[in-house]
């Protein structure tokens, strides 16, 4: 009997012992595979590079986004605020809105917090197509909804983004059922050819359709497309589309313009993010680089 204590006493020291141990090991697993996720978040969009082609990479990414939204759910949404590339961010935005039902209830607010902020934070051109994968892929839950809505209602140039990206506006407010206010509607779902709007914007775009001169009023890439309707010729049409081009818009037609001979891009090499212009900059001939360096060392500045 004498023996039992101290038996028992041992029994429970490696107990305890075997309880930090498993602690230790399993506080190691869980941030090691979250430093694998950040990592995998930073490199990887998704599409085709040396060792591996794009399907090849999203099934990968896709598997390990499930892997962490599944065990780790609070870190995958705080992720969002973790500087993750932007492909990345899209995937996180999706898959929180489809599973929404598996957030706790204590971590709703942040969760939906940090959901809307990425997605502001997003370029357009994503952010509008991250909703639009919300039909896609059927999520269509509260939560998704009042996203797709606060969106519409925090951008202060609506009328610009339902030009500029109609079908997917249209496309939005139609699955996630919202009250369109003014002309927004009429202009995205009703006949709109056959009705003078009081938005300027709108009635630019009714305007091009019949009209050369004003195509020139509206946003590049709605525009380029009623070029090609009117024949507008390539040289004419980007020589005086230019002040509707944004940065991103005037460096991808850089090369073009340059190789007609024709068209001079007015190009603010200062107003490029300092990734792109590199990019642009190796993208060169060395004796190009060599010709404008004057130019290009300041801009890089």
């Amino acid at each position: 009997m004498s023996k039992f204590p101290t038996h028992y006493s041992l029994l429970i020291t490696h107990y305890s012992i075997y309880m930090v141990t498993n602690n230790n090991r399993v506080e190691q697993v869980a941030r090691e595979d979250l430093v694998m996720f950040i990592n995998a978040c930073l490199a990887c969009t998704g599409q085709r590079e040396f060792y591996d082609d794009a399907y090849g990479q999203r099934v990968s990414i896709d598997f390990l986004h499930d892997y962490i939204l599944g065990n780790y759910r609070l870190f995958y949404a705080r992720s969002l605020a973790a500087g993750i590339n932007h492909f990345n961010q899209a995937q996180i935005i999706l898959k929180l809105l489809a599973t929404g039902k598996d957030t706790l209830p204590q971590h709703k607010e942040e969760e939906g917090a940090l959901i809307a902020h990425a997605l502001n934070a997003l370029p357009p051109q994503r952010a509008w197509g991250v909703l639009q994968q919300l039909r896609q892929r059927r999520i269509n839950n509260r939560r998704s909804r009042a996203i797709a809505r606060d969106y519409l209602q925090q951008r202060r140039d609506l009328s610009f983004h339902a030009v500029k990206y109609r079908p997917k506006v249209r496309a939005i407010a139609s699955h996630a059922h919202l009250k369109l206010q003014g002309e927004l509607g009429t202009f995205l779902f009703r006949n709109w050819k056959q009705k003078v709007y009081e938005t300027e914007l709108f009635e630019k775009f009714r305007q091009a359709h019949f009209s050369e001169q004003a195509i020139y009023d509206l946003p590049f890439t709605v525009a380029e497309g009623l070029a090609a309707k009117h024949k507008v010729k390539r040289d004419v049409f980007l020589t005086r589309i230019q002040q509707q081009m944004t940065v991103g818009e005037k460096l991808r037609f850089q090369g073009a313009a340059e190789r007609t001979e024709k068209v001079e891009i007015d190009l603010d090499l200062g107003k490029l993010p300092l990734t792109k212009l590199a990019l642009y900059i190796l993208s060169l001939p060395l004796e190009t680089r060599t010709e404008q360096r004057e130019i290009f060392h300041p801009a890089l500045e």
